[in-house]
């Protein structure tokens, strides 16, 4: 059984995070492992830039590029597989530094974005017609960052290892938000009518 009729909306869930072992900055594609052995999708296939697979109407997608280049991934992917946004359900998973780990949001896309691989997608995005194309970015909290951090600290800390505590903090509570507000999204075709009372909602749900 479909989670989603076909006449519905695709959900896209798209996952930045630098290549290489497990570190803050590659969050998203922790997460997305654990994604594909919930929803017994089969493995990622890779096609240069991204890997993908998909499960009933719900295509997992992985970034191959640096954070900072996370809108070349999904630039070749929605060339490659054909994708139209305008028809689609679009959520960015990033890792979340002005967030504590635990905490998992929901947000519409903003103007200044201060995370650069959400900032890099959306720069690529504002280029296109998405009149009717539904994009959300969720944030999965690694903080608390560093206070007063220089450039080169936050660098630094950004891809730093998670301590054996933290993964099991991710585990036992980031993962199940997530899980929560995509079956949130895709039972109301992602209709969201208000960010804060949803987030609010999710917190309490899973607190």
């Amino acid at each position: 059984m479909s989670f989603i009729d076909d006449s519905e909306k695709k959900v896209i869930l798209f996952l930045i995070g630098n290549p290489g072992s497990l570190n803050r900055h590659s969050t998203g594609h922790y997460i997305l492992a654990d994604l594909i052995k919930n929803f017994n999708a089969k493995q990622l296939v890779k096609n240069g830039l991204y890997s993908k697979t998909d499960f009933d109407n719900l295509t997992f997608v992985k970034s191959n590029s640096y954070m900072n280049e996370s809108h070349k991934s999904l630039k070749k992917f929605l060339e490659i597989e054909k994708i139209n946004l305008n028809s689609s359900i679009l959520i960015i998973l990033f890792d979340d530094f002005e967030s504590i780990l635990s905490s998992v949001k929901l947000s519409a896309l903003k103007k200044n974005e201060s995370h650069n691989g959400v900032k890099s997608i959306h720069s690529f995005l504002l280029s296109h017609s998405l009149q009717n194309a539904i994009i959300f970015k969720l944030g999965i909290g690694i903080g608390p960052k560093p206070s007063n951090a220089t450039k080169d600290t936050m660098a630094s800390w950004v891809l730093s290892k998670f301590t054996q505590q933290e993964i099991e903090i991710l585990n036992d509570k980031s993962l199940p938000l997530v899980y929560g507000y995509v079956d949130h999204i895709l039972q109301n075709n992602g209709t969201i009518k208000d960010f804060n009372k949803l987030n609010a909602k999710m917190k309490k749900l899973y607190a």
